[in-house]
């Protein structure tokens, strides 16, 4: 690893040093939501990932531009397209948070959502096989529907790999936005701050493998945000989702991040 800049090195070095003497390094991957189509900030995500050789998943909405993004992936190889809810439309009661599935709502109901999603993707031109719910919100509905379709691997917030009623599930846990008030990037020592946490918590469990998902939206990331991406990236290195999996097969963890 490069020599870490000062407030990475206030943040993490102690850290990462314990880690450094276990012979471990930290397991990082990383998903973006609520692609919509072809946009300046989607290529200015591309440039990023591809300047730091960093695989990526991409959570996109079956919207009117859906065609043109899978075509615009085609001469990405480093990227991987899950499906991003049905309709990326908030159907919760207003005052009781987001998601597109609520408590009323059927198992089939919710398969009948994912084939047609699903066949969407499809005749975009791409087979995905991760959902990643809006608002990550992950819903028994959801984990109960998921098997009888292509899909079998949903990705959340803040929980640990395993498998959930036969669904692999990987999360993210460091949102490098914050979202109350408006979109704005979370601020480095926070982030930062957080991830110490995060892999204190795996070195004293023993789950040195255990993933920490980085979570950002190329769509609402101002200038810092891409400062920080360009630093963190040319700091610590991600892997691809697919090669994460396997461990996703095994028993859940005790970990709760």
């Amino acid at each position: 690893m490069a020599r870490l800049p000062l407030v990475f090195q206030l943040a993490l070095g102690s850290e990462l040093k314990l880690w450094a003497k276990a012979g471990r390094a930290p397991v990082l991957w990383w998903r973006d939501d609520d692609a919509r189509g072809p946009t300046g900030a989607l290529e200015q995500l591309l440039t990023l990932a591809r300047r730091h050789r960093a695989p990526l998943t991409l959570a996109a909405i079956a919207g009117p531009h859906l065609t043109d993004l899978v075509r615009r992936m085609e001469t990405e190889p480093g990227v991987e397209i899950a499906v991003h809810g049905f309709k990326h439309v908030n159907r919760q009661p207003e005052g009781q948070g987001f998601g597109e599935i609520i408590d009323s709502d059927e198992v089939e109901w919710v398969r009948a959502q994912l084939r047609a999603t699903v066949m969407a993707f499809h005749r975009a031109g791409v087979a995905p096989t991760l959902f990643v719910p809006p608002w990550n919100n992950l819903r028994p509905q959801l984990i109960a529907a998921l098997p009888d379709s292509p899909l079998r691997a949903v990705s959340g917030f803040d929980g640990a790999t395993g498998v959930d009623g036969g669904v692999a599930r990987l999360d993210a846990h460091l949102d490098v936005l914050r979202w109350k008030d408006g979109a704005r990037f979370r601020g480095t020592w926070k982030f930062l701050s957080r991830m110490r946490r995060l892999l204190k918590q795996r070195r004293l469990a023993g789950q040195w493998d255990e993933p920490i998902g980085i979570l950002t939206h190329h769509l609402d990331h101002d200038h810092a945000t891409w400062l920080f991406l360009e630093r963190f990236l040319a700091l610590f290195p991600v892997r691809a989702r697919a090669d994460l999996m396997a461990k996703a097969a095994t028993e859940p963890t005790a970990l709760s991040a």
